[in-house]
């Protein structure tokens, strides 16, 4: 059982590592103080969180990672966005790499029927959608069209047209004869 735990515990601190080197990769290169801010505090979050596992957890084989110094791998940004603003596009990337680790918690813990797996999961998962609405709130303040309205919207139409004269009716319509077999005159006439 032990190592089914350590398990649980080393995919739950390598997922969690992966969202801490992209945090701390955004953070240095992060263009304004506020980008910086941001992503420093949830990859200090991050690392927090890693540490919490591994202390609940001591004895297992990842608990000797933090002694460990390796590079940082170098993370690749796929800034293709539509935007054009660095900082909200690393925020969306952070998202998508939050939200496909709540999903993939989510699925080992409806997998594994073990209490003490489960806990591992249960505790990892409660944080990541702390950090999802976290990332959230900050994606939704750095879109820079978020709350303003558009200076590219058509005009209201409005129902009622002014400075359309009425048009005569056509003569050789269907509509024009029935109005004369009805004995209504038209506008022309």
């Amino acid at each position: 059982m032990r190592d089914f735990i350590a398990e649980a515990v080393r995919f739950a601190v390598i997922i969690e590592k992966k969202s801490y080197d992209i945090y701390r990769q955004a953070a240095l290169e992060g263009v304004d103080l506020a980008g910086k801010r941001i992503f420093e505090k949830l990859a200090r979050d991050e690392s927090m969180h890693i540490d919490s596992l591994l202390w609940q957890h001591p004895g297992t084989w990842c608990s000797d990672l933090k002694q460990k110094q390796e590079p940082q791998p170098v993370v690749e940004w796929d800034l293709s966005g539509p935007s054009g603003n660095r900082l909200f596009d690393q925020l969306r990337l952070a998202l998508l790499n939050k939200r496909w680790s709540i999903g993939f918690y989510t699925t080992l813990l409806k997998t594994f029927k073990e209490p003490l797996i489960c806990r591992v999961f249960e505790v990892t998962l409660a944080v990541a959608r702390n950090e999802f609405k976290l990332i959230t709130d900050e994606y939704l303040q750095a879109d820079a069209s978020y709350g303003k309205p558009r200076d590219n919207r058509p005009p209201r139409r409005v129902h009622v047209r002014e400075g359309i004269l009425a048009s005569p009716p056509n003569k050789h319509s269907e509509l024009y004869f029935s109005m004369l077999d009805a004995g209504r005159s038209s506008r022309q006439e």
